[in-house]
């Protein structure tokens, strides 16, 4: 067997077990939510203006419906921060819920979310256990699985996904494929770490 063929055995391999072991964590819509203390959102790309990109504004979206219908009490926004370059995806999300009239005591920031397991790590470390996590279906199952590992019981309310191109949807399928079975070596390798 050649190395390319091993290759995406052990891809297909890591994301039927990933997709396998979050699929009953996946509700439907907000309405089947369950209650918990907090929504985890998870970052995406701001725009220089502050504004947030269409996958963004869908996952904060969610996270205010969940607000609202008291599906949750607080919101963890994670994402990357660069203060150099002013870059700052948890403060441009905290700006959009203050607009709509979300208290800031309700939000929490967490500037250290470059990627999902840092978030993971990084809400685990500030004493979460329970969280409904907020983000597109395509991503859910790698953040439901972190989020696990990292020692928290999620459950995932998928965000619209913004239109896309065919080329798009299938550049999305397969730096998914490929990020979901990195995440069960480095879950087993390591753990879910912030590093």
């Amino acid at each position: 067997m050649g190395i390319g063929a091993l290759g995406l055995i052990l891809v297909g391999a890591g994301n039927a077990w990933v997709l396998h072991a979050t699929a009953a964590d996946i509700v439907p819509d907000v309405g089947a939510a369950p209650d918990r203390p907090v929504a985890i959102v998870l970052g995406n790309r701001v725009f220089p203006d502050g504004s947030l990109s269409r996958e963004l504004a869908m996952r904060v979206g969610v996270a205010l419906e969940l607000y609202r219908a008291g599906k949750v009490q607080r919101i963890f926004l994670s994402g990357a921060w660069r203060e150099a370059e002013g870059y700052d995806e948890p403060g441009a999300m905290a700006a959009w819920f203050g607009r709509r009239g979300v208290p800031r005591a309700a939000l929490i920031l967490d500037r250290g979310g470059y990627r999902t397991a840092a978030t993971m790590a990084d809400a685990a470390a500030q004493g979460l256990r329970e969280a409904l996590v907020c983000t597109q279906r395509y991503h859910l199952p790698r953040a439901l699985y972190l989020a696990r590992h990292a020692g928290i019981a999620a459950r995932g309310v998928a965000a619209r996904v913004a239109p896309r191109t065919l080329f798009d949807r299938l550049h999305m399928f397969v730096r998914e494929s490929l990020a979901r079975a990195e995440t069960v070596g480095e879950v087993a390798v390591r753990g879910v770490s912030a590093n």
